[in-house]
């Protein structure tokens, strides 16, 4: 069992944990401390916080130690890795008699887990499974997807529990239940913690469990079990966790996770390989897809998990299109190419980038898909020209090796990355390095010797043209340093910042060289 179900039945909270995935260990408890563990678990020993402080015990390789305390403990105290510091009120002796407990009850969950298995092996669809699994954890069970739809329940839910009766007759969670939930927190809590928890308050006077079905890293719904015939315990919520796995592999398997918006992959597929014979058929085929024409468009490349595969942006595929109603996307094996339409530009200028920006970061249905499923978006420069959709999947990709380790945020404009890209394409760096004024370079290269700021100084110089005072402000430095500063680099660099031609190597010199981290 998960080394968390321990404190979790022994009803302990960590104190503090040398390692956070230590939670996540399987452990063996037993009354004596025998060397034939099994290489995939570990030997959990327990002892008193004087013991492990005065080193009277140690954890040998394969073994957890689990600590003991009634009371504080020491300022600054820190664990080893292969330990976790717990705070319980029972003395020393009671604890260890309570702990020495706990293989008979292991051995019990061991047997539910078998018996859980043996549910999904026997269960055709989600409706078996939910009423089988409810047998094996003795309380009702809600399973949902990740669109809120109610795919299957069973047990003898309480007639007073309005939420849930609203989330059975209306076959959905509906936005005030869920923002029940999601204002209690425990939603978030659960997507933090990636594991199920049981609500610290109770709900029309019964504690519920919430557990998030992932497969492949994606969230595919939720697995909830609410305390009604019998009391839930610690090892319930490993339980939960493993008919939670289940379920999603069975969600997976019936193409039950939620919407699918796949009819127009094939088309964007051909697109994005330019294999369409010529513009009147690549137009009619897009017009069969319901997509907009002659409109701008947003092109961009989402990625997850690396090496994940085309199955993996299949699915990432559904999720990304429920934010998008009118998009189109085809998977890869590297990426999921999304195809949004942001509208007709209304002005006498450019004002696509804005538009692009409203439509994807603007959406918030969008972002917390990306955020709670470990997605980036990376979106090309707009296009109103649809042939040009290949070059500018290759400016998201391109994009996304620039940027995926140093830009924040979940999507990343190309517009607001350009010399990055630029800078990191490795088939340029010849042309990049006859493109640099190397009077900037020299200039860089003497701020990292002697620890100044003459570069530093020159951008501001050139951000806040004819405004010293800004510049200086920028800077943190008095108007005076920042004027003997700008003679300085005149000197010593050859660099006249009154001068527009120089200005304009600066700013382009600067630019590239932050784009190739230097």
């Amino acid at each position: 069992m998960k080394l968390r179900t321990v404190l979790n039945e022994l009803r302990c909270a960590p104190l503090c944990v040398g390692r956070e995935e230590l939670l996540d260990e399987d452990v063996i408890v037993v009354p004596e401390y025998e060397k034939n563990v099994p290489p995939e678990a570990k030997l959990l020993r327990l002892c008193s916080l004087k013991s492990y402080l005065e080193e009277h015990v140690k954890a040998d390789e394969g073994q957890v130690l689990l600590v003991h305390t009634q009371g504080e403990l020491p300022e600054g105290f820190s664990c080893t890795p292969d330990a976790v510091v717990v705070s319980h009120p029972y003395s020393f002796g009671d604890f260890r008699a309570t702990f020495l407990d706990l293989p008979a009850s292991a051995a019990i969950l061991e047997v539910r887990r078998e018996k859980m298995f043996e549910a999904f092996l026997a269960s055709y669809d989600l409706a078996q499974f939910a009423r089988r699994s409810s047998e094996v954890l003795g309380n009702p069970v809600i399973i949902t997807n990740a669109d809120m739809r109610l795919l299957a329940t069973a047990g003898d839910f309480p007639a007073d529990a309005p939420d849930v009766q609203e989330v059975l007759s209306c076959g959905y969670v509906s936005e005030s239940v869920n923002s029940d939930l999601e204002t209690d927190g425990m939603i978030e809590a659960v997507r933090r913690a990636r594991h199920s928890l049981l609500s610290g308050a109770s709900r029309f006077g019964r504690h519920w469990v919430t557990s998030i079905i992932y497969y492949h890293h994606l969230e595919m719904g939720r697995y909830d079990v609410m305390e009604s015939d019998r009391s839930i315990t610690g090892f319930d919520l490993e339980l939960v966790d493993y008919a939670s796995q289940l379920a999603g592999i069975m969600i997976d398997r019936l193409g039950a996770a939620g919407e699918r918006v796949g009819f127009g992959s094939s088309v964007l597929e051909d697109l994005v390989a330019g294999g369409f014979a010529n513009e009147p058929t690549m137009r009619a085929q897009l017009a069969l897809t319901g997509l907009p024409l002659d409109v701008s468009y947003a092109l961009m490349a989402v990625m997850g998990q690396r090496g994940a595969g085309k199955d993996y942006y299949a699915r990432v595929g559904g999720i990304v299109a429920r934010a998008f109603r009118d998009c189109l996307w085809c998977a890869r094996e590297d990426c999921l190419v999304v195809l949004a339409p942001i509208g007709k530009n209304e002005c006498v200028g450019y004002d696509d980038y804005a538009r692009a920006a409203r439509r994807l970061s603007g959406n918030t249905q969008l972002t917390s898909a990306l955020d709670n499923n470990d997605l980036r978006a990376f979106v090309a420069e707009p296009l109103r020209d649809l042939t040009l959709a290949p070059g500018r999947l290759a400016q998201a990709t391109d994009l996304a090796s620039a940027c995926a380790s140093r830009v924040a945020g979940r999507v990343v404009y190309f517009w607001e990355n350009r010399f990055a890209v630029l800078a990191c394409a490795p088939e340029r760096s010849d042309r990049l390095e006859r493109m640099l004024d190397k009077r900037v370079v020299a200039m860089a290269d003497y701020d990292r010797e002697h620890g100044t700021d003459y570069l530093k100084t020159t951008v501001m110089s050139v951000r806040f043209p004819g405004s010293p005072a800004e510049a200086a402000s920028a800077l943190s430095v008095h108007r005076n340093t920042y004027f003997y500063r700008v003679n300085k680099v005149r000197e010593l660099f050859f660099i006249d910042l009154k001068d527009g031609d120089d200005r304009l190597a600066t700013s382009f010199s600067t630019s590239i060289l932050e784009g190739l981290g230097s």
